[in-house]
């Protein structure tokens, strides 16, 4: 299938340009843990690139062209685009759209029970969900519909959407383990598009049997949300947002009966076959990591492929889950009827005072993604950064938070001495792990001792966010002179893993001066 060229427009005006996609809708699928890659992908020539030897990010003295983790992909397009029509909706003030509740234009199935039951299928009943699957009996199975009833109220109470509206909702799932037998019993409709692994239309949803538990009811939950979304917020918006929030509430635990979505996941054992985050990472080792811009440019063929579905997650997690940012992101629920690539310049244009930052922190996330890795610990707090006084200063570095702004510009030409001092808490089981500074050589994080304290110079006005820096960090320890190559903003954290910093407790002192020529 043909893939939509890509063209890219300076980050100064407009976020990103497209061609016009494919008009019609993919299913879902990925349960995948080693990716397809596609053929049309941008950096997929990257050089492989080690956990420790992150491949470099464009500086801000790249053409203005919107940069990618890996190779910038050249302008194909130089014709009128999306980017044009964006230039055209500037000049035109967004409005504000009222949530909206969609009329219930979709109409029940007509099921020929005594076809179905003919052709091997029975039928699970729950409050909303009524299930047909030619499975045998399991636990597993039977519990789906009440998997599917107790996200219900959890979809309700993130969309916003009244629970009375919701009571008499009901959706019709397929859950197909042999194709042929839904075909006969008339379940599986000629007219449905390819899909992957699951599908979703009107009062209905289509499942192919998965190799685990888990990923089953990821896929049923996925699914469900888009039914949910289209019913009640009238649409799902463009590819990235409709995909990006089906895997966030698609990535659950079920423990006891109890369901709970938006769920990070600690251990890939408890997520059998999900495989999203060693997408990313595999992606991001091999120069092939995504900027947000291409997870923003994903059209509607891109997820046919399984790729797409762990950065589309990725994107929807970090938003979701970033203390700075959860607000404005949940706020674009209401514009959910916006499947047009007007929704991703509106949620560009929100963020768009924030977009340097953002961009340094996806790609910490993104370089450094892991089970259990804590966003919004990771988040880093904005600060106003000036010169450090001619008398010095000192700041304070938290333990259990990863980079912090010292807020002090450092210049080039210039050498620093740098003094740190304190003890702190790098665990608590089983007791206390007391470390300072300069970390402990018992274990090792990034090929640095653990609790170490590590800095960076970052350059704030780059056009990629300067989060190099971020990703390859130097090593400070006690301290000691540093001279100083490129002017930026100093950055300071303890060596620790993102995934482990809830455990952390205390903070040191770091006293910063220059030193005379």
């Amino acid at each position: 299938m043909p893939s939509s060229q890509i063209v890219i427009i300076s980050r100064d005006r407009r976020l990103l340009a497209m061609t016009l996609a494919a008009a019609f809708v993919i299913g879902c699928g990925g349960a995948q843990t080693e990716p397809q890659h596609s053929g049309s992908r941008l950096a997929q020539a990257g050089s492989v690139v080690k956990q420790d030897q992150p491949k470099a990010a464009p500086t801000s003295s790249a053409p203005a062209e919107l940069p990618t983790f890996g190779e910038t992909q050249q302008m194909v397009d130089r014709e009128r685009t999306l980017g044009d029509l964006f230039e055209q909706a500037s000049s035109k003030p967004f409005e504000e759209a009222p949530m909206i509740l969609a009329a219930d234009n979709s109409t029940t199935p007509k099921i020929d029970e005594e076809r179905v039951a003919a052709s091997g299928i029975r039928k699970i009943e729950g409050e909303h969900l009524t299930l047909y699957t030619d499975l045998p009996q399991a636990p597993a199975i039977e519990e789906l519909p009440d998997v599917f009833d107790a996200a219900i109220p959890q979809w309700s109470e993130y969309f916003g959407v009244d629970a009375k509206s919701v009571e008499s909702w009901q959706q019709i799932g397929y859950l197909m383990r042999e194709k042929a037998r839904f075909v006969t019993a008339g379940l599986l409709p000629e007219s449905l598009p390819p899909f992957l692994n699951g599908f979703q239309q009107g009062n209905e949803l289509w499942l192919y049997e998965q190799p685990s538990d888990y990923y089953r009811r990821h896929l049923l939950l996925h699914e469900g949300t888009h039914g949910f979304m289209k019913r009640f917020l009238g649409g799902a918006g463009p590819p990235w947002y409709m995909e990006g929030t089906a895997e966030l509430f698609g990535t659950h635990r079920w423990q006891d009966q109890q369901l709970l979505l938006r769920w990070f996941p600690v251990d890939k054992e408890l997520v059998s076959h999900w495989g999203r985050i060693k997408v990313v990472q595999d992606d991001f080792r091999s120069g092939a990591g995504k900027a947000l811009e291409d997870v923003l440019r994903y059209d509607k063929t891109a997820h046919l492929q399984v790729e797409p579905y762990a950065w589309c997650w990725a994107a929807a997690v970090f938003f979701d889950s970033h203390p700075a940012y959860r607000d404005r992101f949940r706020e674009f629920r209401k514009f959910a009827p916006d499947d047009t690539l007007s929704f991703s310049q509106r949620f560009y244009d929100t963020f768009k005072a924030d977009w340097p930052s953002i961009t340094r922190q996806w790609h910490v996330f993104v370089a450094n993604i892991d089970y259990g890795f804590d966003i919004a610990r990771e988040a880093i707090d904005p600060k106003e950064a000036s010169e450090l006084p001619n008398d010095g200063a000192t700041v304070t570095i938290t333990a259990n938070r990863g980079w912090q702004s010292t807020g002090i510009l450092l210049s080039a030409g210039t050498k620093y001495k740098l003094e740190a001092s304190g003890r702190y808490q790098l665990g608590d089981k089983p007791k206390i792990w007391w470390c300072e500074p300069n970390g402990v050589t018992i274990r090792y994080h990034k090929g640095l001792p653990l609790g170490v304290l590590i800095g960076a110079i970052v350059d704030e006005s780059a056009v990629d966010g300067g989060a190099l820096p971020l990703v390859a960090p130097k090593e400070i320890g006690l301290g000691g002179e540093y001279p100083i190559d490129a002017s930026g903003t100093l950055y300071l954290r303890v060596n620790d893993s993102p995934t482990e910093l809830e455990d952390n407790a205390g903070s040191l002192e770091v006293r910063i001066v220059k030193v005379p020529a």
